[in-house]
């Protein structure tokens, strides 16, 4: 077999002694074949981080053999695990489009390679890859001074970041239970076609290697050259990309840690108004600590996360994005978010209609394109909200609770979010536990602070699913009134909120077999 390098170069596969034809690069990173790259300058490395990058916003047919336009890379993500939740919902089928994952139907795909099974593993092992690559040129990058520093702490931060996405897609939540359950086969350093296949190991083992990844990008970004643009991911970044992971660890003090020095970014504004939030298309907006410029000749009116989002994008005004009916009756009328962020209703549609569907009240309109036109709209990937958020419950979580600090934070949201905040947060009491029913009455602070996550956040990050699993938290779509389109219920700790494994990597890694596969 001949020898291939895989680069993601600019967003385009470069690859020696061989073509972009998508069979030649197989899911799983044994088959895929590193090589020895050597850069000569920091800048040239970059380009290979650059790559990634453009990889995290765009759709391919790189990740899957078909259905390229449900895949948009890492915001395949949100998508799905918020629709794999209670609290999104697709109010009609469309195109079809992640419809089936609504719909918790897609567990037939795994034997193929059009399916998110295979898309999602190909695509965050592709990641893992290209920063082996890049890691194990460290030595060499770290004698160029300040940019090669910046490099190799892109490539720690992300390699750690693609594993926690493998962990949130593949391997089994409530960590405190899971902890030696199945994880994911864990490689850091270039692989190519004679690389041995790695075991499943533990989720444990997958926690180990991720806290390694973000404490060395921590370290090695010091000293770094500062942030050039906003679509690279820096020290502040990554320090809220960890206190995610010790969330799912149930590590609260590190969690803590962790949220406030992400806040501590010079010119960061902590909570952004909604004005300067405006439709979540632009990275430059002063809470956004990380994001993807799109710019029109990226971009295009079909498989991008707006054109599924944006109730006027190419998918998305066929395919309604909607908010749960009884989450949204429980934000206060005096919060600016239940109706800047939902409430769309179609140009050739009229309140008084014979034809008004119920969903209009709660069709997204949180996440617009800038320009229609020319399909342009940047990428959100972490918002400082989310890290005020993580420290109020690390907060009250942690073996010495300081209420008092959670409900400042809370009120730093909140205040600029509901004009009659105070008095609501009034009414919660000191206390961390949380109601298990997810359509419960909200008493504790802890259900206020999951409450803020669930609507602050929505549509963003790791989905709904992220506390769902960490929580071990079920749902049910059911009840009076609902305007889901497609019922289910899933116990706390049900398989189905795992992905099975794709067929292909059973098939081509010599270290799994049948017994490695997911339950059902």
């Amino acid at each position: 077999m001949k020898k291939i390098i895989y680069l993601f170069l600019t967003g385009i596969c470069a690859i020696s002694l061989s073509s972009c034809d998508p069979s030649r690069l197989d899911t799983n990173p044994t088959d895929m074949v590193g090589g020895t790259v050597i850069f000569e300058t920091p800048e040239a490395a970059q380009v290979a981080i650059n790559g990634i990058y453009r990889a995290m916003n765009e759709w391919s047919s790189l990740w899957s053999t078909n259905w390229g336009h449900e895949n948009p890379g890492y915001f395949s993500t949100p998508i799905v695990k918020g629709l794999m939740g209670e609290d999104h919902l697709m109010a009609m089928q469309g195109q079809g489009w992640f419809f089936f994952d609504y719909a918790y139907d897609i567990d037939g795909d795994f034997i193929g390679t059009s399916g998110r099974q295979h898309s999602q593993w190909r695509f965050y092992y592709l990641i893992v890859a290209q920063t082996n690559i890049v890691i194990a040129n460290e030595e060499r990058l770290l004698g160029m001074g300040a940019r090669g520093r910046s490099v190799v702490g892109q490539a720690y931060a992300l390699r750690a970041f693609a594993y926690t996405l493998l962990y949130e897609w593949f391997c089994q939540g409530n960590y405190a239970v899971n902890s030696g359950a199945p994880g994911v086969p864990i490689y850091t350093e270039p692989t190519t076609v004679h690389t041995k296949g790695k075991p499943r190991g533990t989720v444990a083992n997958v926690f180990a290697q991720i806290n390694v990844d973000f404490a060395k990008a921590i370290e090695t970004f010091n000293g770094a050259s500062p942030q050039a643009n906003k679509s690279h991911v820096d020290m502040y970044a990554t320090y809220l990309l960890w206190a995610r992971a010790a969330l799912i660890q149930e590590k609260f003090e590190d969690a803590l840690d962790f949220a406030t020095e992400a806040l501590k970014k010079t010119g960061l504004h902590r909570v952004a108004t909604l004005s300067d939030l405006g439709a979540f298309n632009d990275r430059n907006s002063p809470s956004v600590m990380w994001g993807a410029e799109v710019i029109a000749a990226q971009t295009g009116p079909f498989g991008y996360f707006l054109s599924h989002m944006d109730p006027e994008g190419a998918y998305g005004r066929v395919g309604p994005q909607c908010i749960d009916a009884w989450l949204w009756r429980q934000i206060p009328d005096t919060d600016a978010r239940k109706t800047t962020w939902w409430g769309f209703i179609p140009a050739s549609a009229s309140e008084d209609s014979d034809d008004h569907p119920v969903y209009f009240t709660y069709w997204q309109t949180k996440f617009r394109y800038a320009s229609l036109a020319t399909s342009v709209g940047d990428g959100i990937f972490l918002r400082a909200e989310e890290a005020i958020l993580i420290a109020a419950e690390a907060n009250i979580r942690k073996a010495s609770p300081n209420y008092a600090a959670a409900r400042a934070l809370l009120t730093e949201l909140g205040s600029l979010r509901d004009s009659n905040y105070a008095t609501r947060l009034a009414t919660f009491t000191d206390v961390s536990t949380y109601n298990t029913n997810t359509r419960g009455a909200f008493t504790t602070l802890m259900d206020e602070i999951l409450f803020q996550r669930r609507i602050e956040l929505w549509g963003e990050g790791l989905g709904r699913t992220f506390d769902l699993r960490r929580l071990n938290l079920g749902f049910t779509r059911s009840y009076e009134g609902s305007n889901h389109s497609v019922f289910r219920t899933l116990a706390p700790g049900d398989y189905r909120f795992t992905t099975l494994l794709p067929q292909r990597e059973i098939d081509n890694n010599s270290a799994l077999n049948v017994a490695d596969q997911n339950p059902r």
